[in-house]
């Protein structure tokens, strides 16, 4: 009797410890409740080491400070999400990236912002994009997650909705309000960093989040949107793999699904998120696109960029806490360092990021847009354009001089690019051989030239031009 008792009662008391609404929470207490990390970029692109050291002691504090505020929201105890929107609001209000207040400006002269966020606990996700008066997209673009049914509102109707909630609205002129020549801009011959900034995060709860906010690319076509409001290309959280944002050039990120594809690959091909973010950053990207953070379920943090450097920084609940404008050999994990990225093809990804070039002045021209047409060229004094026996030097005088010649639509007429030959000139130069034609009601004519380009940071442009012009036949 008393034995059967005893067994009574420690089957009783094992089922009490079991059902015991304290016994899984002390565990999960146990294995690491307090354990957080995030991580941050300010954008990626440009090098670091051709910016003055104002510009670079800008970025590095701006880097700094929000760090600190996503770390110290997340050892209180705070959300994944709160803390990547703080994050990211803090980085808007920095003219030194190229979000919030210091947006580029498109072709028109005017900011047009995107921003995206998404919560890794039910994969529920806001963004807004194309909108001129918002002075925190991200603050917008969680209130269109947590207040509307829907995902994305745009232009006009994410202002609306803005309104609407009592968020902080501004003057456009706000985002150029900075442009007196700050320190951090750079100067009008620079090639730009592709901006954007973003955050992903996991709290102490094992919530994950991630966001993403830009003012896009310079110059850009009014109305064009970028990989940062799409969720799955510039953003993507899913408590069950990683929290990730990109930055770069967000065409390609939605060309191929980035921030999702990394998911994927920790959910059906078992992949760490070092692998995954590798073979994207490696195998699927083109050199000089741009760069990946990441923050896996289990805490694991990734930065890796194939561009010539990446602002971004990370900090954990082991003590880590790190700001970078550049990371060595891109990050990769060392297995990878020594391997360059795409070595054997990058002959042919030059040549076709050339053609593509190429190809963007035509589309241009016959758009009747001079200036877009202009913008493959070299924005510098030392550009030489040589036509008809004469030599123009310098960007604007070579703008002028198209203008002059070429003063309307019917007179551009259309243009078409054939024969190309390509000769590299070193790891950094091409020199390309073409034949062009301009179709129009008036005389037709054509010709051949000789085009030199050179690599800036992330990007080829023409630095010489010497055309021939004769009648087409």
């Amino acid at each position: 009797m008393f034995r059967a008792l005893s067994l009574v009662t420690v089957v009783w008391m094992a089922s009490a410890l079991i059902e015991s609404p304290t016994a899984r929470p002390v565990h999960a207490e146990t294995a690491g409740a307090k354990r957080w990390a995030i991580v941050i970029h300010g954008g990626a692109g440009g090098d670091p080491s051709k910016w003055s050291d104002e510009k670079r002691k800008a970025r590095l504090d701006g880097l700094e400070a929000a760090l600190k505020i996503g770390r110290d929201l997340l050892v209180g105890g705070g959300s994944s999400l709160d803390a990547v929107e703080a994050v990211i609001r803090s980085l808007e209000d920095n003219a030194s990236f190229n979000a919030g207040r210091g947006a580029v400006l498109t072709q028109a002269g005017n900011a047009e912002l995107d921003a995206s966020i998404m919560d890794g606990r039910n994969r529920a996700c806001g963004a807004i994009a194309g909108v001129t008066t918002i002075k925190n997209p991200i603050m917008t673009a969680r209130l269109v997650m947590t207040d509307t049914k829907h995902v994305l509102l745009v232009g006009r109707g994410a202002e609306a909705f803005a309104a609407s909630q009592n968020v902080p609205l501004v003057d456009p002129k706000y985002f150029l309000s900075r442009r007196g020549r700050t320190p951090q801009e750079p100067d009008p011959s620079e090639h730009p960093h592709l901006g954007t900034v973003g955050c992903a995060a996991l709290d102490s709860e094992g919530n994950l989040a991630a966001g993403t906010s830009t003012g896009g690319t310079p110059k850009k076509l009014p109305g064009r949107v970028g990989d940062s409001p799409i969720v799955g290309a510039g953003t993507f959280a899913d408590n069950a793999s990683c929290a990730v944002s990109g930055t770069g050039v967000g065409e390609e990120y939605i060309r191929n699904a980035v921030a999702y594809d990394i998911a994927a690959q920790m959910l059906y091909a078992d992949r760490s998120l070092e692998t995954a973010i590798t073979e994207i950053m490696t195998e699927r990207l083109q050199p000089g696109i741009g760069g990946l953070i990441g923050v896996s379920h289990d805490g694991q943090i990734v930065m890796q960029h194939n561009t010539p450097g990446m602002s971004c920084a990370a900090a954990d609940s082991n003590g880590r806490f790190e700001t970078h404008l550049v990371l060595d050999h891109g990050g990769r994990p060392a297995a990878d360092a020594a391997k360059p990225i795409d070595a054997v093809k990058s002959a042919d990804v030059d040549e076709a990021e050339i053609r593509r070039l190429i190809g963007q002045q035509a589309d241009a021209w016959n758009a009747g847009d001079i200036d877009r047409f202009m913008d493959v060229y070299w924005n510098d004094d030392a550009l030489t354009f040589c036509s008809a026996g004469s030599v123009t030097r310098g960007w604007t005088a070579t703008l002028e001089r198209y203008k002059r010649r070429y003063p309307d639509k019917a007179t551009m007429g259309n243009l078409s690019f054939s024969d190309l030959e390509f000769l590299r000139l070193g790891d950094d130069a091409f020199q390309v051989l073409g034949v062009w034609q301009l179709t129009r009601d008036a005389t037709p004519i054509g010709g051949r030239f000789t085009l030199v380009l050179r690599r800036f940071d992330e990007a080829w442009r023409i630095v010489h031009d010497h055309t021939s012009v004769r009648d087409a036949p």
